[in-house]
Order: structure tokens, then C-alpha cells, then sequence
């Protein structure tokens, strides 16, 4: 079992935008840690898909094909036991022992963490500001409304189509989303538990060092100061969620959220966190 050749598994999480990329780095960067790998999304689609097989499937079709959840389960821990040794076997004799992996989906399925990922396993949860976080995915979304539109210059059919619609529906879901994230973290059995850590980007880019501090104590071994760690696969550019500071030293976003909401998304967002601004004060 990979669990018991790399025990110390360490998983970022929050909602997009939040900054897991650069968290997830500074995690890479001591001598103790694996180089830093792309989000791990094919694990996070099987937990997701095991979660659904769980709750969603009819009686019938559950008791052919699963029987029960334990032996469900061992069908999904196996093939994520399988992608983790394919993680490792690029790494073969190197003398790492912490495996950082992030992928800011896996917060809707925190509880499942200890299950896929060993119950010694160490939930690091990054939080931003949600204005922030809501103006920054704003813009992701108007990019890949311009691919679309792009490509349905290039091709008008009905998929074109679709894609560009579902552009603007994203948009206009993109808070309601956000809070969802925040909610499934918050509520989880994992947080109530008290096994997740929850790190302030803000005062990772001011340079906290009282963060970094309880970052380390919580996780047993040094963090990073400067910005990313060991990268072993190159940055998509051509992902609409690249950023240019990603690769480069700490430094705070060039944007200010003004920029890119006006004051009724802004009242509205402030609104609906208006209760997790109670313990975080953004505002």
C-alpha cells in the first residue's frame, strides 16, 4: 500500500483562487517534501465518483455491482493506491517523506480524505477572502468565454453554442459556488475534529511569520518562505486558471477585487459571508 511507503501525506485544499497553488509550493520547498506535482485531479474524479456511486445509486444496481461499501471502497482505494504509486515511481530512491497534493475539489469531499489518502494524513485548508476569490474566478471565466467565443467563430454548431452559454451561466453561479466551498469545509466532520489547518492567504503574502509558524508546528516539518519549491512538471500557460506569479518568489496578487466587481456583487458577497467574516474580519 502506498500509505505505508509514504505515510505522511499532506493535502491542500480550499476553493479556487484561494491560493492552494502557492500554499502547495511553499509545502514543496524543505528538503522533507516530494517536488511539487499538478493538482490532482484524476484521484479527486474517483473520489468524487465513488461519493456518488454511495449515495446515488438504486438498490438494485448498488447490491450487483458494490454489495456493500466496504467492498466498494476497496474498489476505489485501489485504483487511487494505483495512481499514488504511479506519483511515486518518478521519484524512485529519492529520500522524500512528505507527499503534498492539492486540488481545491477534494474540499467538497474532505471527509473522504482519510479514507483515500490514510488516516495520518494532514488537511491543510487555504482562506482567502471571498471577494478576492469570486473577482479572480470572474476572470477566469470571461477567458474561457473568449476561447469559446473563438471557437465558435472558428465553428458554429450546436456544441459551440452550448459551451459559450454555459460561459455566462458560470458567471453568474460563481459566488453561490465559492460559498459552497466554504460551507463543506467548514461543516465537515474533519473540521469539527479539529484535523484541519486552516492558513490565511493574506498573511502568507504579507510574510506572516506567526502563520508559518502554527503552519509548521501543525504539520511537523519546515515550510517554505519564498514562494514555490521543488516544481517537477511545468505550468499549463494555457490553462485559464494560470497565473503569471505562479514559479516566482511570495508576492501579493496585482489586482484589487475592485477592479473587477461592481458594488452590487460586492454587497451581495459580502452578504452571504457575512458570517464567516466573523471569525475571519475581511471586511
Amino acid at each position: 500500500m502506498i500509505n505505508q511507503l509514504v505515510p505522511n501525506n499532506v493535502i491542500v485544499i480550499g476553493a479556487p483562487r484561494s491560493g492552494t497553488t502557492l500554499v502547495g509550493g511553499l509545502l514543496c520547498e524543505g528538503d522533507q517534501s516530494f517536488p511539487m506535482l499538478p493538482e490532482c485531479t484524476y484521484i479527486t474524479q474517483i473520489i468524487e465518483k465513488y461519493y456518488n456511486f454511495l449515495h446515488y445509486s438504486d438498490a438494485q444496481r448498488f447490491a450487483a455491482y458494490a454489495i456493500n461499501e466496504e467492498t466498494l471502497s476497496g474498489i476505489f482505494e485501489h485504483m487511487v493506491q494505483k495512481l499514488l504509486s504511479t506519483v511515486l515511481s518518478h521519484f524512485e530512491g529519492m529520500p522524500y517523506q512528505y507527499l503534498v497534493l492539492k486540488d481545491p475539489e477534494l474540499t467538497l469531499h474532505v471527509d473522504l480524505i482519510p479514507r483515500f489518502f490514510g488516516k495520518s494524513s494532514k488537511v491543510v485548508c487555504v482562506i482567502r477572502d471571498p471577494r478576492a476569490v469570486v473577482a479572480s474566478m470572474v476572470k477566469v471565466e470571461r477567458l474561457k468565454r473568449s476561447s469559446a467565443w473563438i471557437e465558435l467563430r472558428k465553428s458554429c454548431n450546436l456544441r459551440t453554442l452550448l459551451n459559450m452559454l454555459q460561459q455566462f451561466v458560470n458567471e453568474r453561479l460563481i459566488t453561490a459556488n465559492i460559498l459552497n466551498y466554504f460551507l463543506r469545509v467548514h461543516q465537515s466532520k474533519m473540521n469539527k475534529q479539529k484535523a484541519v489547518h486552516f492558513v490565511r492567504f493574506e498573511n502568507i503574502v504579507a510574510h506572516d511569520e506567526v502563520e508559518f509558524i502554527n503552519l509548521e508546528t501543525f504539520l511537523g516539518f519546515p515550510v517554505g518562505r519564498q514562494g514555490f519549491g521543488k516544481v517537477h512538471f511545468e505550468f499549463d500557460r494555457r490553462d485559464a486558471t494560470y497565473s503569471e506569479n505562479y514559479g516566482k518568489a511570495i508576492q501579493a496578487p496585482a489586482t484589487d477585487y475592485k477592479s473587477t466587481l461592481n458594488k452590487i456583487q460586492i454587497n451581495r458577497i459580502e452578504r452571504l459571508f457575512a458570517n464567516y467574516n466573523k471569525i475571519y474580519t475581511w471586511w
